[in-house]
This record gives C-alpha cells, structure tokens and sequence, in this order.
C-alpha cells in the first residue's frame, strides 16, 4: 500500500505542477479578461483543497484510505480533463475548484497509509511517500515547459492519461490492506461510534494547546515556503539580474532538495525523537532565511535558499511523525492529519500577502523579518510541543 499512497501523491503532484504555471494562458485562452473570475480560479482551488481535509481526514477512518483514494483520484481525474474542455472562466473556476478538493482527499489517505505500521518505521515510510511523491511538482512544470510550446494542451494531456491509468489501476487491482498493528503511542485511541463524534474530538483536538503547538514548525514552514513561490521571480531579477531560467532553475532546485531531505527526515526521525530532530533543524532554517538577505551572489542566495528547503523538509516529515506516533492510531491517523493540513494550510493565504508587500518596503529585509516571525514560533513550539 504504500506503493499505492506513493504514486497518488505523485499523480495529484504532478497535476499540479502542470496546470499551475499554465493557469493563465489556459484561462486566457477562455477569453478570460475578468482579474476577478481570474483570481477565484486560484482562490477556488486553495479553499476547496483547506475545506475537504477533514471531512476526508474522517472520511478515511470512516470507510478506508484505499477507497477514499480510489475516489479522490476519479475525482482530479475528471477536473484534468475539465482543463481541455473548451469552457468559460466561470466553469474553468469550478474545475479548479474540484481539482483541489481532490487534492484535499488525497493528502490524508496517503499520509494514514504511511502512518500504518510499526512506530519505529513510520518517519521512514512518510519520508518516502512525501518525499518520491512530491516529486511529481518538479516533474510537472518540466512537462510544461517542454510540451506547451508545442500544444498547450498537451502536457494537461499527459497528466490525465497518467492519473486515468492509476484511477483504473486501483479499481480493478485492489490489494489487502495491512493488517493493524497500532504504531505509537497513540495507538489506545478508539475509532469514534459515529462520524458526528470523530468530527467532536478533532474539535476537541483543535483547541488543546499541546496539539497546536506541535503544528507549528509545519505551519511557519508553509507560511514561509507559500511567499517564496511569489518571491523568487521578484527577487531573482531585483536582486541578481536573473532571467526566467534562472528563475526557473530555484523552482528546480526546490524540487530536487524538497524530494532528498523527506527521506533523511525520515530516517532521522526514526532514529531519535522526533521532536528533537524538529528542534534540531529549526536553528540552521532560520540561520538559511538571514543568510538569503547577505547573499551577495546568485550563487550564495542559492545556497542559502537550499538550506532552508531541506531543514524545513526535515522539519516537516520529523513532525508528521510526531502527531502520528503521540495523536494518531490506525483508526485516527485520516482525521488527525486532515485537521494537521487544514490548520497548517491556512498559513498559505497568509504567506504570500505577508511578505509579498514586506518585500515591496524592506527589500532583501524581508528574509530577516521570515526570520523573525519564526523565532516565536520556535519558542511555542519548544515550550508546548509536547504531548501533554
């Protein structure tokens, strides 16, 4: 099964990495010149991926990660091949719409699979997971690049036949789940009666303040990391007279580092507590951030920014390891994560708004105030990030 939760990952990966870059120039050749109907297509995407992760979190633990997997990937099946259709904006926002609730579904299905299994294994199965299957948002805008210029719905192609074939795949070869065998310490934990009750304790979970705390290394990270997606291409030419391959090249670069470090935070977290290996790493990720405001080349900054990538990859699989092994059972594992990502995730909206215009007053300043706003962030979680 983790084959299965690898290559799902992968398939949403991709998709996403193939329609992101061409977003405009798919809704331009719609006739799309409301910015409003414009912007709903990226905002449509970000909410409906934040608002199924727990019902689909509960959902898993309801029925199986395997169906709701089955499911989610029909479903972002159907949305790639709503991006050929010759529709308008309003119906291309729809689309967009439910290719992140699919999204949505996937990533606490595939997390729970990986979770299943001894404790002393878990951060080495979810680094592989996230790390291979992750990998398909470097895969992705390569496919782009190579086969728009040729036909701009050939690379959306490609990405469907690819999520069609493991969709049918999974329908007519649908392997034995593993057999339970309750990793961590979590594993006292009772799949809810009902799914009114699971929904109640993950709002109980919500406000304990220990559960919160542990979040937070994840959360500073997508704060961060969503603001960088919209920082490189101002800072690469404002900074270091780069072009848009060399712009390109830290996209790949965050791939190619994002896809090693999963494993090696894996491993680690394997291998120590995987709170300290979190609190290990959050020293030198915030040494990375000060460092991109003195970068003095192109090539320093580069340094600097894959730095960060990889301790705050590490950062982030030790952490999903921890609030599997101290909240989760294999019973649990779909709502726990569903409600880790949808809390996290909001930090995705708050990013790029946040330093974006920090950026357009402090310049290369906004790396230090990154730094900054982590330094609380560090202090919480050091403190409460523990289970309680």
């Amino acid at each position: 099964m983790l084959a299965v939760a690898t290559l799902a990952l992968f398939v949403v990966s991709l998709g996403y990495g193939v329609i992101v870059p061409l977003l405009p120039e798919l809704a331009g050749g719609r006739g799309a010149t409301d910015e409003g109907l414009l912007s709903a297509v990226y905002a449509g995407y970000a909410a409906a991926k934040i608002g199924c992760q727990v019902p689909g979190g509960v959902w898993v633990d309801r029925v199986g990660a395997e169906k709701v997997v089955r499911w989610a990937l029909a479903a972002f099946t159907l949305s790639l091949a709503g991006f050929l259709l010759p529709v308008g904006l309003e119906a291309f926002t729809v689309v967009r719409a439910v290719e992140g609730a699919a999204t949505g579904l996937v990533y606490p299905a595939v997390f729970a699979m990986a979770a299943r299994g001894p404790a002393e294994g878990a951060g080495k199965r979810m680094g592989l997971v996230a790390g291979v299957g992750t990998s398909g948002l470097l895969v992705g805008p390569a496919l782009g690049g190579l086969l728009a210029p040729i036909d701009l719905d050939l690379p959306v192609l490609v990405a469907l036949i690819v999520s069609a074939g493991l969709t049918l795949t999974l329908v007519f070869w649908r392997p034995a789940p593993p057999a339970s065998s309750g990793a961590g310490a979590g594993a006292e934990v009772e799949r809810p009666a009902t799914a009114g009750e699971a929904f109640r304790e993950l709002a109980r979970l919500a406000r304990n303040v220990a559960f919160l705390a542990l979040m937070l290394p994840i959360a500073f990270n997508k704060l961060t990391f969503s603001a960088f997606q919209g920082l490189l291409p101002l800072v690469g030419p404002d900074a270091y007279d780069l072009g848009s391959r060399g712009v390109t090249l830290l996209f790949v670069l965050t791939g190619v580092v994002f896809a090693l470090s999963q494993p090696v935070g894996g491993f680690l977290a394997d291998r120590f507590r995987a709170r300290s290996v979190a609190l290990f790493f959050t020293p030198p990720l915030l040494a990375a951030l000060v460092g991109m405001a003195f970068a003095s080349s192109a090539t320093l900054f580069a340094v600097a920014y894959g730095s960060y990538i990889g301790a705050s990859s590490i950062i982030f699989t030790a952490t999903m390891k921890h609030a599997a092994t101290a909240w989760g059972s294999d019973d649990t594992y779909g709502g726990v994560f569903g409600l880790l990502s949808t809390l996290t995730d909001t930090m995705t909206i708050v990013g790029p708004l946040l330093f974006i215009n920090l950026y357009a007053a402090l310049g290369g300043g906004v790396f230090w105030a990154m730094a900054a706003v982590g330094l609380p962030f560090a202090l919480a979680y050091a403190l409460w990030g523990r289970r309680t």
